[in-house]
Order: structure tokens, then C-alpha cells, then sequence
């Protein structure tokens, strides 16, 4: 039985009670009023203190009001209950049809009509339910769309390096090619940029679904990023790009291998940017063990601020996969971030280069 019938018949069978209360006591009160007036009431008035002997026609006419009361007493019950039956069902209309608009908002979008959203009336709490509803179809839409552009930038991804193998194979195979030195280290470079890059897609899965195992220990960011900027001494040096430190001692519980990691990905970053230099730095605040790496590139433009750590984003479309990078590194780092209880940041004017920043839970101290 649906709902509205369910409460039509709930109103039913409330008005049918009331109304038979009502008229049991309305009965049984006119019937004791009707019987002391005639009995006393009457007699007295006209013959004073000394009642009268009543004729059986009397009698007659005293059972016929008491029928007449009693059927306008029914009467009064029936026309209550058509009018409670009337309004009950008006008011379940009312009260379910929100119910029904919502069931068929959802039997919709599990149709894959992904458009569908329940009509909001009110503020009461069918009203808070469709707009509960709608809020989660929003989501689960972006969601979706996500996952379709996240595919669709995967497999993107995996067609230039599979492609550059299967041409290179094929012209090995076709005798076009010598197997030289320099065509395997080609061949091997590829392979590398896909175990990479499989790596990489596998972190971001285990960080975004709460898997990445951590290993914290104390450890000071100062001495995280004083090793980092020696295993990159060499390269920004090749890139004629200064490395520079602002250090003061920032002790934080993390995992060293994978806030490591972050580090490496921010310093690459930067320096695939940089014109003259790079600078690092860390600092406690407000509880929290931050640290940051800035350059003077170009600059983020406002507009790419908040799609940066985006996998596959790249703020210049024209940059390649090889001089762009993957577009993993930054989505890595604020994985790995989030996944110490932190947060990662960037801050940019639109020609005065970028700082990235990454602050995570300062060791407890004492």
C-alpha cells in the first residue's frame, strides 16, 4: 500500500473514532438531558411540585425525539467523516508529493538521466531531503565528470610513449633501424616513462582512497630539504639556476621517504620554471611544520591557481610531456600532503613567480 493511501486511511479511521466518541457522548448526554426535562423539569413547571400522570402518547413522542436526536446525531458523524476523509486526503496529497517527485528524480538519474534533480518545496524536511538529494546528484555528476576527463588524460598519457614504442619496435622489425646503443636507450627511456608514470597513478589511487601506508617518525623539515637541495645541486647548476636556503629548525612526525618525495617533485618543479633561482625554506607556525619553495618564473596566472595540483594539469598547454613533465608531480604532492594531515598550497602574481607551500603537524615537543 502506498504511502498516501496508507495515510488517508490513517485520517479514516482517526475521523471514524472521533466521530463515534463524539456522538456516543452527544447521545448519551441528551438522553439523560431529555429524560430529566421531561421527567422533572416539564412537570414541575406546569404542575408544580406534584408531577402529573403521562399519557402513553407522551411516551410515544419522547422515543421519537430521542430517534430524532440520535439519527441527527449519525447524521452530524457521517457529514464529519466524509469532510475528515475529504481534508485527510487533500493534506496526504500534499504531504507525499514531494515523496513521489523525489522517487521519481531518483528512478530518473538511476536511468542515467545524470540532469535529474527533486523540486524544492518549503524548508520543512521533505524539502531538506530533496535538497539533500540534489546536493549529492551535484557531486556525484562532478564526480563522474572527473573520472571521465581523468581517463580520458590517462590514456592520453599512456598513447605517446606506447606509440614511440610500437614505431620504433616496428622499424626494428622491419629492418629500418640498426639495434644500436642509442635507439635501445630510446626504447628504454620510454619503458622508464611508463613504469613511472603506472607508479605515479598507482600512488594517487592508494593516497585518495586512504591506502598509503606511512611510516611516520620524527623528523626535521630543516634537514629534509638541506639533503634535497644537494641531490639537486648538480642539476639546477646544469640549468645555471641557484638553489638558496631559508631554513629554521621545523620538526613534524612524517614519513621521510614519501614528504621526500614531495620535495622532489616541488624542487623539479621549480626549476623547470626558474630564471635565476630557487629558493627553500621551513619554519614552524601556529603549530604546524611548513615549508616552502619558491621561484622567479613567469608566474601563475590566477585563472590555473586552483587546477594546479589537478592530475594532467599543465598551465601552459603548449609545454610537452617532456619538457612539462607527466602532470603528476603536483597532484602527487598534495596526496601525500593530505595524507599527513596537511596542506598544500600555492600563492602566485602573474610574473613574479610561484610559491608553493606544504605545512603538516609539528612534532610533539617536552
Amino acid at each position: 500500500m502506498k504511502l498516501a493511501s496508507r495515510l488517508v486511511l490513517a485520517f479514516a479511521l482517526v475521523a471514524l473514532f472521533a466521530s463515534g466518541i463524539t456522538a456516543a457522548l452527544v447521545w448519551q448526554a441528551q438522553q439523560q438531558r431529555v429524560h430529566r426535562f421531561l421527567d422533572r423539569d416539564l412537570p414541575r413547571a406546569i404542575e408544580g411540585q406534584h408531577p402529573p400522570a403521562k399519557p402513553p402518547r407522551f411516551f410515544e413522542e419522547q422515543q421519537r425525539l430521542l430517534r430524532e436526536l440520535r439519527e441527527a446525531n449519525l447524521r452530524a458523524a457521517l457529514i464529519a467523516l466524509v469532510v475528515a476523509l475529504g481534508v485527510g486526503g487533500w493534506l496526504a496529497w500534499r504531504m507525499t508529493r514531494p515523496v513521489s517527485e523525489l522517487t521519481r528524480a531518483t528512478r530518473r538519474y538511476a536511468e542515467g538521466d545524470r540532469d535529474a534533480r527533486a523540486r524544492v518545496r518549503g524548508r520543512d524536511e521533505l524539502a531538506e531531503l530533496a535538497r539533500a538529494f540534489n546536493e549529492l546528484a551535484e557531486r556525484l555528476q562532478t564526480e563522474e565528470e572527473l573520472d571521465r576527463r581523468r581517463v580520458a588524460d590517462i590514456a592520453h598519457e599512456l598513447r605517446t610513449p606506447l606509440q614511440v614504442l610500437k614505431g620504433e619496435l616496428e622499424a626494428l622489425a622491419d629492418g629500418m633501424l640498426d639495434p644500436d646503443p642509442e635507439t635501445l636507450e630510446r626504447l628504454v627511456e620510454e619503458v622508464d616513462h611508463l613504469a613511472l608514470l603506472v607508479g605515479d597513478l598507482r600512488l594517487l589511487s592508494l593516497a585518495e582512497s586512504g591506502g598509503l601506508a606511512l611510516e611516520p617518525v620524527p623528523y626535521d623539515l630543516a634537514e629534509l630539504l638541506a639533503k634535497s637541495a644537494e641531490a639537486f645541486a648538480a642539476s639546477a647548476e646544469a640549468r645555471g639556476v641557484a638553489l638558496e636556503l631559508d631554513l629554521e629548525p621545523a620538526p613534524a612526525r612524517i614519513d621521510p621517504a614519501r614528504l621526500r618525495q614531495v620535495v622532489f617533485n616541488l624542487i623539479d618543479n621549480a626549476l623547470r620554471h626558474a630564471r635565476t633561482r630557487v629558493r627553500l625554506g621551513c619554519r614552524l607556525e601556529d603549530g604546524r611544520a611548513c615549508l616552502w619553495v619558491a621561484d622567479d618564473g613567469p608566474g601563475i596566472p590566477e585563472a590555473d591557481r586552483p587546477r594546479v595540483f589537478d592530475r594532467f594539469y599543465r598551465a601552459d598547454p603548449a609545454r610537452s610531456r617532456s619538457s612539462g613533465g607527466s602532470g603528476l608531480g603536483l597532484a602527487i604532492v598534495r596526496a601525500i600532503t593530505e595524507a599527513h594531515g596537511g596542506e598544500a598550497t600555492v600563492e602566485s602574481r602573474e610574473g613574479g613567480g610561484a610559491v608553493f607551500r606544504v605545512c603538516v603537524p609539528a612534532a610533539e615537543t617536552g
